[in-house]
This record gives structure tokens, C-alpha cells and sequence, in this order.
């Protein structure tokens, strides 16, 4: 094995060197932008079983029979003494019935627990909800898009339209109902704007906060493209501006330091032959 090249061998050194010192930074910088904006983490799991219990009190979920008031169907969830009527908003698709829990629900309907993520382990946490020893929050969410639309095919394009209900379970029983629009705001400026429109009561429906754990549970009904673009100015990679540019810029340097490195040294050319006398 040839050896290898001492200066550019000596640049993806010091280039390797450079991508830790900048992920430390950026790491850094990105912890203290999530804690300055009040941005939380979850952990979610999706509960798709029919019977269960939440906060030491029984929870049951049926399917709701197809008539005039329901023509798609839906869900009668009974939890402790109070029972909440969920009409379907999309069609269930073929052989639906054969899903099991509520896997026939799940384009329109969602059942989850979440927990904020801390410093545990995902094992440890997990275990810790199981035990009661972690709070913990269960909630149904559900979309609803345009009345009367194609939800194949419409019904996904005029994703501005679409509704979210939440319906966050209490521990003394009962439930907390809330409703979002889709966010349609594109900058920190409009959404900002938005927030004080709504403030003033001239902002209509309020619309999914990105910072927000509803967010977080929206985007399990949302197909694949259609989760809004974040916000510009509003990421922590954004508030990472520097240290990511030097870490993207630093491991490019070292990987065209190791190719210039290792490369094969050229083969030298046989001398030209030098033409006969003729």
C-alpha cells in the first residue's frame, strides 16, 4: 500500500478536527434555541387496541353503525362515565373491516399517548409511562377535510382545508376538546401575525402552532408531502446557521483530503519513440 500523501493527509486531519469542534457548537447552539423558544419533545406511541385503560379508568372504543346520521360510520369511545360520538370523515377503504383495532380509522383518526422526552433512555421512558412513574397525556385526533371533496385526489391537494380536533383524555375523567386549521403561514413574520389576529379574535380558526404538540400529532394524519414546509426562520438548524455551514463545509474537506490522500499515484509515460530514419 502506497503511503500516503502528507498535506493532504495533514487537511483531512484538521478538517476532521474541525467537523467535531463545529457539532459541538452546533449542538449547543441548537439546545439553547429549543430552550429559549420553549420547543418540546415527545415521545409517541399509537394505541390502536379497542380496550384499555388510562389513568386507572376503563376506555372502550366501538365502531359506529352505518346509517343516516353516520353515513361513513365512525367511533363511540366510552372513557370512565362519559362517551364521545366521532362520525368518520373519510371513507374507510375496501376490506377496511378486516383491519384490526382501529387500522380501518387511521386516515382520519389517531389514538396516542406521549410523554416529554427527557434524559432517560427510550427503555427506561418507555417503561416509566407503563409504570405510572412518567406523566403522561392520551389524545384522539382527527382530520377532517372539505365536505363533499374526492379525499383521493382533491381531498389531498386542498390540504388548507383540512380541520384537526383533539380530544385530550383527563385524569379525573371526562375530555378537552380543541380545534386547529392547517397552517398556511410561511415566515416567523406571518405566523406571527396570525397568532395576533387570533389574539384580537379576527383570525378565524386557529391555525397548528409548529411549536406545538398537536403539530407533532397532526402529522401522523398528513400523507407523505403534505406536512407544511418549515417555517423559514423558525428551525433550529436556522439558529445553527455558522457551526452547521463550518461542519457541511469541514467534512467535504475531509473527504477530498482522504481521495487526494490515498489516490494512486499516475503511472509515467514511456518515453515517445523517436521516429526511424528513414
Amino acid at each position: 500500500m502506497p503511503r500516503p500523501r502528507p498535506i493532504p493527509l495533514a487537511a483531512a486531519l484538521l478538517a476532521l478536527a474541525m467537523v467535531v469542534v463545529s457539532s459541538g457548537l452546533m449542538a449547543r447552539q441548537i439546545a439553547a434555541y429549543n430552550k429559549r423558544e420553549g420547543r418540546v419533545a415527545y415521545l409517541q406511541l399509537e394505541v390502536n387496541a379497542r380496550d384499555f385503560q388510562y389513568a386507572e379508568r376503563p376506555v372502550t372504543i366501538q365502531e359506529l353503525p352505518t346509517d343516516e346520521l353516520h353515513p361513513l360510520g365512525g367511533v363511540d369511545i366510552a372513557y370512565a362515565d362519559e362517551h364521545l360520538i366521532l362520525p368518520a370523515t373519510i371513507p374507510s377503504i375496501e376490506y377496511a373491516d378486516q383491519f384490526p383495532g382501529l387500522e380501518r380509522h387511521s386516515d382520519w383518526l389517531r389514538v396516542v399517548r406521549f410523554a416529554k422526552l427527557t434524559d432517560r433512555r427510550y427503555e427506561d421512558l418507555l417503561r416509566a409511562m407503563e409504570n405510572r412513574e412518567e406523566p403522561d397525556r392520551l389524545v384522539i385526533v382527527t382530520k377532517s377535510p372539505r365536505p363533499g371533496v374526492n379525499t383521493d385526489t382533491w381531498g389531498r391537494v386542498w390540504r388548507k382545508d383540512w380541520v384537526f380536533d383533539f380530544y385530550e383524555f383527563l385524569p379525573e375523567g371526562g375530555f378537552r376538546h380543541e380545534r386547529f386549521a392547517y397552517p398556511t403561514a410561511r415566515t416567523a413574520e406571518q405566523q406571527e401575525a396570525r397568532r395576533q389576529a387570533e389574539a384580537e379574535g379576527h383570525g378565524g380558526l386557529p391555525e397548528l402552532d409548529s411549536r406545538s404538540w398537536q403539530f407533532q400529532m397532526a402529522t401522523l394524519l398528513m400523507p407523505e408531502g403534505s406536512a407544511p414546509r418549515i417555517l423559514a426562520g423558525d428551525s433550529p438548524i436556522v439558529a445553527a446557521k455558522w457551526p452547521f455551514a463550518g461542519a457541511i463545509l469541514s467534512v467535504f474537506v475531509v473527504m477530498v483530503g482522504l481521495l487526494l490522500a490515498f489516490a494512486p499515484a499516475r503511472a509515467a509515460r514511456p518515453p515517445a519513440a523517436e521516429p526511424a530514419d528513414r
